[in-house]
């Protein structure tokens, strides 16, 4: 080959990888700020229901969202953890379910007091996450398989426990759990704040949120640099169960009545909120502030939409919509992350080398807490 074509052929390359750089930087910038997108988003949502509605800024329109996002996102915390770490719970509406009706049992049938009876479903709650998180972060088995013979087990155990009937009238103090106030604020959105700050300190003020990412990046490199690749997952499912039984409660003090409808799809909006709000599927990346936007996201567009007199379908499209353009953006960012970076002038040969054993991006932001 002589010069010419040789240095014909290498600048097409550089050429090339330039261009793959360029590219990695655009859709790496779009996964990051995914989250402040959807915060704008957000803002634009609540601007256009504004002004086509004279009731969506009612304080009484207000407090219905609240009471519709709580519920939600405090199972969508734990949620996000898991999906984080590279697992997910899809049996979370089904276990809400069982949690409502051994309340249900325990309260109405067998005559105990609200509080054991209370802390009876939650227990039902972290059991069963116990349950997951062992077969999965322990034994290996997918988070998926087990996690939706779940949501098919809890369901029939919840059906079976109470012969498929609805409990009702567990009296004035439970019911003002999910109806009161507290500082003007609804009971469940109070307790959800309290749980999101919580939450906000484990997963930027502590380390877990770096473990966390690193075992969804990279199992093997997490486990070398000593992070408790087992241990973190089989609590955030714990935590996934036991907040999956609050919010069962919560919604059964809302409506007073344990119905075995209760938590029907609710794996799906979950998880939908925590895509929208830019944790990717295959875990490694993610915010919590993300996940928040994404919970009152749905909860916005579907108290919007009613409002509208909008069918309850196309909420299920516009939600669609965007999951497919942040599939897209999660793609697109895995597949040009391994695109080989352009080399710069200022590296020499053994720089250069250097540079491309450097770790990939999503477990360089683990080890970093980016």
């Amino acid at each position: 080959m002589s010069a010419t074509t040789s240095a014909r052929v290498s600048g097409a390359s550089e050429k090339r990888l330039r261009r793959g750089a360029t590219a990695r930087k655009v859709v790496s910038a779009a996964a990051a700020y995914q989250s402040g997108g959807l915060f704008v988003a957000l803002v634009l949502l609540v601007i256009f229901f504004a002004t086509s509605s004279q009731q969506f800024l009612t304080s009484g329109n207000v407090n219905v969202i609240l009471l519709q996002a709580a519920p939600l996102g405090l199972v969508a915390i734990p949620a996000g953890m898991l999906l984080l770490s590279g697992y997910v719970d899809l049996s979370v509406g089904s276990v809400s379910w069982l949690a409502a009706a051994c309340f249900g049992l325990l309260a109405a049938d067998q005559g105990w007091a609200l509080v054991p009876a209370m802390l009876g479903a939650l227990a039902v709650g972290a059991g069963w996450g116990l349950l997951n998180g062992y077969l999965t972060a322990f034994l290996g088995a997918s988070s998926i398989v087990v996690t939706l013979g779940g949501l098919a087990g809890a369901r029939g155990l919840g059906d079976a426990l109470t012969d498929d009937v609805t409990r009702t009238g567990f009296g004035e103090t439970f019911s003002n759990l999910g109806n009161g106030h507290v500082l003007g604020i609804p009971i469940p959105a109070a307790i959800f704040i309290v749980v999101f700050l919580v939450s906000v300190y484990l997963w930027y003020g502590t380390p877990l949120g770096r473990h966390l990412a690193a075992t969804g990046a990279d199992r093997g490199a997490a486990r070398a640099v000593g992070v408790s690749i087992r241990a973190l997952p089989l609590w955030a499912y714990v935590a996934s169960g036991t907040m999956a039984a609050l919010s069962g409660l919560l919604i059964t003090a809302q409506l007073d009545a344990a119905s075995p409808e209760l938590g029907v799809g609710f794996e799906l909006q979950v998880l939908t909120a925590v895509l929208l709000g830019g944790v990717a599927f295959s875990g490694g990346r993610g915010s919590l502030w993300g996940v928040l936007f994404g919970v009152l996201f749905i909860a916005i567009l579907n108290n919007g939409l009613i409002l509208l007199n909008v069918g309850p379908y196309f909420v299920n499209v516009a939600v669609g919509a965007v999951l497919f353009f942040v599939a897209g953006i999660d793609v697109a960012y895995r597949r040009l992350e391994r695109l080989p970076a352009a080399p710069t002038s200022e590296l020499d040969g053994d720089e250069a080398e250097a540079a491309e054993k450097k770790p990939g991006p999503d477990l360089e932001r683990a080890q970093h807490g980016g």
